[in-house]
Parts: structure tokens; sequence; C-alpha cells
């Protein structure tokens, strides 16, 4: 082969090539993202019977953006959370949030670089209003004098009554704002929000989307957050439309009104969900065409991809006794990044000043406030030990 000719097959085979980006960049791009999720596989329950929460989902979020992960209940998006989280963990797939895995060491997940607001309620009910945002402040590394300040604008932002009302005494939708209120007390760079406008008043349902797009802007604060109303997330950057385990889309608000010649994200909803319906009947008819009925060991959901369907928005999750077996992740709980191992030192740095005094500080109250007290008293509000 002339050497001309040789040359210029190599530039050539360069140029292709060139286009591609090699493993080690496309990881260092996903940890440069604020959330990166790549073939995520999460189920419970036995091997006979497992629980499909997701399936094989992506999820890109890029720093200083708002994220609307929509979906109705079920769907696997508080399950979603709660791997980002760290709070549980993945069956199969990767996980990166702010640059490493949730749990490794110097990440900083979970811990004060995320503020996460549960659908459920996680307070200490015997607390007051300002007993909670102390606590979850120091547990975050925050001084008093710091949580005080925030206290003032939080109360008056979140429409909230006095600060030295129990949280047992407020109302279900008083009690999840002090909850958005604990997640937001220390500035996170990273907010996850599950449903923190459900039961709130319109005007300030829109209050609350405009100080988080403020966020979002001025801090650079990258949000994901849940909600009912579907159409209110039309102020996020970039929307996920999450069902059965799996997102039907992922694109900018806009871009999926657009896309799908819909006046409203709920009709693109639906539209994709029938269209996902569709998709899922054709592959039953074409698994009954090629394999035959199932035999009576095997009962009718052996190979059957219509479970996710229902009568709005497939709210149930795929349940199946015959299930394709994905590969097991053989890491543990908690990662640790390259770094290696965690060891006592690291723990120990883990432990700091102002979560041992936040800890031993609610675990005292905490007594306290149980403790019986006399018939017709009720148990005081005790002074802050630490200033």
């Amino acid at each position: 082969m002339p050497v001309e000719v040789e040359i210029d097959q190599t530039l050539a085979l360069s140029e292709r090539r060139s286009h591609f980006q090699s493993q080690q960049s496309t990881v260092a791009s996903r940890r440069q993202q604020a959330v990166c999720v790549r073939r995520a596989y999460k189920h419970y329950g036995t091997k006979k019977m497992r629980h499909i929460v997701l399936e094989g989902l992506n999820m890109t979020v890029s720093k200083g953006a708002i994220y609307g992960l929509l979906g109705a209940s079920g769907c696997g998006k508080t399950t979603l959370l709660s791997c980002i989280v760290g709070r549980r963990k993945l069956n199969s797939g990767d996980i990166w949030v702010l640059g490493g895995k949730p749990g490794s060491k110097g990440s900083g997940v979970p811990g004060p670089r995320i503020g996460y607001m549960p659908q459920e309620l996680s307070l200490y009910v015997e607390f007051t209003i300002r007993e909670t945002f102390l606590y979850f402040g120091w547990v975050n590394g925050m001084t008093t004098e710091e949580i005080d300040e925030k206290i003032h604008f939080l109360l008056k932002f979140l429409q909230l009554p006095s600060a030295n009302r129990f949280v047992k005494t407020l109302s279900g939708g008083q009690q999840r704002r002090v909850s958005l209120a604990a997640a937001l007390v220390h500035s996170p760079e990273l907010l996850i929000l599950d449903e923190p406008t459900v039961g709130v008043d319109p005007v300030l349902r829109q209050n609350i989307w405009e100080y988080l797009i403020d966020l979002s802007k001025t801090k650079k604060t990258t949000i994901i957050i849940t909600t009912h109303y579907i159409d209110e997330t039309r102020q996020a950057n970039m929307i996920g439309l999450m069902r059965g385990g799996k997102f039907l889309a992922e694109q900018p608000p806009e871009d999926l009104l657009a896309a799908h010649m819909c006046d409203t994200l709920e009709d693109v909803f639906l539209k994709l969900s029938k269209l996902q319906n569709q998709g899922k009947r054709r592959r039953s008819s074409y698994m009954l065409e090629v394999m035959g009925p199932p035999t009576p060991e095997e009962g009718p959901s052996a190979f059957d991809t219509t479970s996710e369907i229902s009568g709005e928005y497939g709210d149930n999750i795929s349940l199946s006794s015959k299930d394709v077996n994905p590969v097991t992740s053989t890491e543990p709980d908690l990662p640790p990044e390259e770094g290696g191992k965690w060891g006592l030192m690291d723990y120990l740095k883990f432990l700091s000043i102002h979560r041992m005094k936040a800890v031993i500080w609610k675990d005292f109250l905490w007594m306290w406030r149980n403790v019986p007290a006399p018939s017709g008293t009720d148990n005081p509000v005790l002074p802050d030990y630490w200033p």
C-alpha cells in the first residue's frame, strides 16, 4: 500500500475517532454534573416475586439548574431521591452527586452539601420550631447566631407561627413547611425537595418557586423538586417525566411542549404514557406469537409487559414473577471513593464538634420532653445550653 494512502486512511480514522470521548473523560464529565444517574436498577422483594422500582434509569441534573421530577404516586420518584441522598443503594447502576458517589469519603453526601425534604414527615414533634432549626443548623455546621438570622427570615417567608410553638401542635401543612425550612436553613449546594408545595396556598406556592429560582440564579444552587402540580414545573430548567421506574422524557419544558405539540405538560405526559402503553402491548403480542401462551407453571404474568398499564398515568410498578436478571452491583452500601476505605480517623473527622453538640443536645431534650410530667402541667421549654 502506498505511504500516501496509508497516511490518508490514518488521518481519516483519527478524524472519525475525534468525535468520541474516552471512557475517562466521560466519567469526568459525569462528575462535573450536580447529579448523574446511569443504568439505575432497584427492586424489592424475592426473586420469585420481584417488585421493580427503577429499571435502567438515566438522569442528568446540571449544576445551578432546577430539575422538575414528575410522575404518579408509586412510579419510583421517592426511591430515586433516597438513592441520590444515600439513604438507599441501587441493586445495580451508578450515581454521582456533586462529583462523588453518595457515602464516599469526602463527598459530603449525605451531609451539609445537601438539603433534603422527604415526602414523609421527619421531624421531632416534641421540639419547638426554633429547636428544630437549631438542631438541623448545628448538624450542618452553623452557629447559633447564623441560625437565628435564618429563623427570622424563614418564619416570615413560609408563613409559620411563633418559633416557640411545638411542632406537634401545628397543622399538617405547617409541619411540612417546617420540614422545608429545615432543608433550606443551612443554604446547601443541592436541594432535594419531595413535594414541598402540597397543600400550600397558591400565593405562597408561587413565592416558594420564585425563591427557588432566585437561589438557582444568584447562588447557583441545584434544585430537584417533585410535585403533583404538573404545570407549575414549567418554571424549571429541565423536566423528567417518570413512569413505571423509567423516564418517558427528559427535556426543558418548552422543548417538550413544542416537540409533542401540546399546550400543557399534563397533555404531554398523557400522550407519552399512551405511547408507552402501545409499545408494551406490541411487545406482549410479539412475545405471544414467538413463544406461545405461558404454561400453567409460569402463570399469566410470565412475560406480561402490560402490568404497568392503568387508568390514568400508570401508577402501578411492574410486578413480575419472571424478570430479567440485571448485573448485581458488588459495591457495598456506601462505596468508598478512589481514596480507599474509611478508617477510624475518617469517622472521627466526620464527627465534628457541631454534630456532636447537636446530637447530644437533641437526645437530652428528647428525654426531658418524654419524662412523664405531673398532672395538669407541661414540660417546660429548655434554654439553649450552647450559645
